[in-house]
């Protein structure tokens, strides 16, 4: 059999001064671990503070707005309110030019209805007589038809010229498709036989009215 051994115990391992050596480890290791423990605990305040300052900053701090808001939106707006001058101009300058464009067409139908009425050539009588009747519609238009034979008669009867000049004209009124407009013409008379008259002055209201969407004398009267 084997002998038994005999238990080592701490003493014999550390000598005579055992009992000193091991309370030294003791307070060693004892201050060590203290030592650990202070610096975990100087570690997390570290970071607990630093954490508090970005909490901090992130409430103080405001949210990050685009730059130049306000300049974009006031030239979006400046943008707008320019488009829609503009269209409105449009709109408006269209509207005039249709209102001037409509006072021209009555206006000119006037013009060329007189000039045709005091332009009467007993050479082509009948012709100049059709004339007047194509420029002209309504009441106006069935009285001259009904005395269209009479006219000729007298124009190749007298072997008369007669040439008419409207020296100015200028709408007076407008209502829908009616408008009337007043003339200033002069007219001038020769005959064969060399008679020459002068030129006789007329101030004439002319009523015009869209036939068909063309503006024809509808009424004339001649004004003292």
């Amino acid at each position: 059999m084997t002998p038994e051994r005999p238990a080592v115990e701490a003493d014999d391992l550390l000598g005579a001064d055992g009992d000193d050596a091991l309370s030294d480890i003791r307070t060693q290791l004892a201050e060590a671990e203290a030592a650990e423990a202070e610096a975990r605990a100087v570690a997390a305040q570290a970071r607990a503070k630093a954490a508090g300052l970005q909490d901090t900053e992130a409430v103080a701090r405001p949210a990050a707005r685009p730059r130049h808001t306000a300049g974009v939106v006031l030239a979006a707006l400046l943008t707008g309110a320019s488009v829609a001058l503009t269209g409105l101009m449009l709109w408006q300058h269209r509207e005039v030019a249709a209102q001037r464009s409509q006072d021209l067409q009555f206006v000119d139908a006037a013009r060329a209805g007189v000039t045709a009425l005091l332009s009467i050539d007993h050479t082509r009588a009948e012709a100049d007589v059709q004339r007047v009747l194509d420029l002209s519609t309504g009441a106006f238009r069935e009285d001259f038809e009904r005395s269209a034979d009479d006219f000729i008669k007298t124009a190749v009867d007298s072997k008369a010229v007669t040439s008419g000049t409207v020296n100015a004209a200028a709408l007076d009124t407008l209502d829908g498709d009616s408008g009337v407009v007043m003339v200033a013409a002069t007219s001038e008379v020769t005959n064969t036989n060399g008679a020459d008259q002068d030129p006789r002055p007329f101030r004439i209201s002319v009523t015009v009215t869209r036939d068909g969407g063309t503006p024809k004398m509808s009424d004339v009267e001649f004004v003292p």
